[in-house]
């Protein structure tokens, strides 16, 4: 479940008010840099921002990773170094914000979503993680340690794909890319469980089946809001008027694109097999309705002319000669058993049964 990101604390405030949102607490702020070039690499964790000292310009890239943003004056000392603008920073804090990419000068700030299956609860769980890219560097802010990014750390410790022998914009598609790739995962996950859904709607459904469909849907409708601004996103970043970007890196931002296309048709037709998910549960459900109904029916019908006898002999009329007919009883049992079983063959040869 999605927690409630509460803004009332901001009422009043001037804009660039540096006041988190975020609703965690007790997340300890830690900083990470990656220094690299195409021939040597550095990594180093910092206590405080001061500590760190750029490479040389033009020749290598650094990457400042940020977790965790209850400390405001690390958030405040990192836009002092790099003259981050004050509203940036609040939109750092303000961890409610949908996927989006803004122009500041000579920076870019790109707001993503990192979407993660929760295990216990089967929901997925969001979290906000913001990049600043700029001449030669990269600046990322998330809410909390834990994220997809391993694997472009791993990247530029053991100099595996292009990443070291690229520019800042591509380290910034490359993490970008890596979370949508992330998306995937859980799109897949979902497919398959409606797949599952779908097999066992089409033997046998059951009252659990409708509350699964809906539980899926929402999910879907979560996922597809976060993930379908990405695609706007992306759209933006390959064609901003930025020198930031290099016009090969756009390639790649394209394709980043591409993905986010192919996601948000994944979710659509996944809502549209949910819907006749949907309507075959209700028609399995009539129709098993209408079987009980049709079995009621001709149980009912047999029923009508054994009553009918038993109606007649149960008048207890001084003047009925059956009644002391000492075959009477027999003659009246076998006359319904007879009459019962050719209803049950007519009803047979009728295809009614």
């Amino acid at each position: 479940m999605k927690r409630v990101h509460k803004r009332s604390g901001k009422a009043g405030l001037p804009p660039g008010s540096l006041v988190g949102v975020s609703g965690e607490s007790c997340v300890l702020t830690t900083i990470k840099v990656f220094t690299y070039s195409a021939d040597a690499f550095a990594e180093k964790d910092l206590k405080n921002i001061g500590e760190f000292v750029p490479g040389e310009p033009g020749k290598e890239i650094t990457w400042l990773d940020i977790d965790g943003l209850d400390d405001t004056s690390v958030v405040t000392s990192v836009g002092e170094r790099y003259g981050l603008h004050s509203l940036l920073l609040e939109d750092v804090l303000n961890t409610d914000h949908r996927p989006k990419v803004e122009e500041y000068q000579d920076q870019l700030f790109v707001v993503a979503k990192m979407l993660s299956l929760d295990e216990e609860t089967n929901g997925i769980v969001s979290e906000q993680i913001s990049f600043v890219l700029g001449k030669g560097y990269v600046v990322s802010f998330q809410e909390k340690p834990g994220d997809v990014l391993d694997p472009i750390r791993y990247r530029i410790r053991h100099k595996t794909g292009r990443v070291r022998k690229m520019g800042a914009d591509y380290l910034l598609y490359a993490l970008l890319d890596v979370i949508v790739d992330n998306y995937f995962m859980i799109v897949e996950d979902l497919g398959e469980r409606i797949e599952e859904l779908e097999r066992k709607v089409s033997v046998r459904p059951g009252n659990e089946d409708l509350l699964t469909i809906q539980e899926i849907r929402n999910l879907l409708i979560t996922v597809a809001r976060y993930t379908t601004p990405v695609r706007e996103l992306a759209g933006r970043m390959n064609t901003t008027q930025t020198d930031l970007i290099d016009k090969g890196t756009r390639r790649y931002i394209n394709d980043l694109q591409d993905h986010t296309v192919y996601i948000a048709e994944s979710i659509n037709t996944f809502r549209d097999m949910l819907t006749n998910l949907e309507n075959t549960y209700h028609a399995a459900q009539n129709m098993r309705m209408t079987q009980v109904m049709k079995l009621l029916t001709i149980i009912s019908t047999i029923f009508i002319p054994l009553t009918f006898i038993v109606g007649i002999f149960g008048m207890n009329f001084d003047h009925m000669p059956e009644l002391r007919w000492k075959y009477g009883y027999p003659l009246v049992m076998g006359a319904m058993a007879v009459i019962s079983i050719a209803m049950l063959i007519w009803f047979r040869r009728k295809r009614w049964l």
